[in-house]
């Protein structure tokens, strides 16, 4: 995982590791919650998929945050 440590700004796919993570969870769980194939969430997961705005949406709310929050998490300047 690769991160700006002078500005510490994470990808999104960063940020859906280390949610995930925290709320420890395996990715085929996460996934699952998701709506999403397996396979699909682990290429958000690498970046290789951008997420779209409704997947951030249930994202922020399967974690509890606001889509605010879920947008600044990991964001330090």
């Amino acid at each position: 995982m690769k991160v700006n440590y002078e500005t510490m700004q994470l990808t999104f796919g960063q940020k859906f590791v280390l949610l995930r993570q925290i709320a420890d969870r395996s990715e085929s769980e996460t996934a699952l919650l998701l709506k999403k194939s397996l396979d699909s969430y682990l290429k958000l997961e690498s970046d290789f998929l951008y997420p779209t705005d409704a997947l951030l949406r249930r994202t922020a709310k399967l974690y509890g945050l606001s889509y605010q929050e879920l947008l600044e998490f990991g964001e330090y300047d």
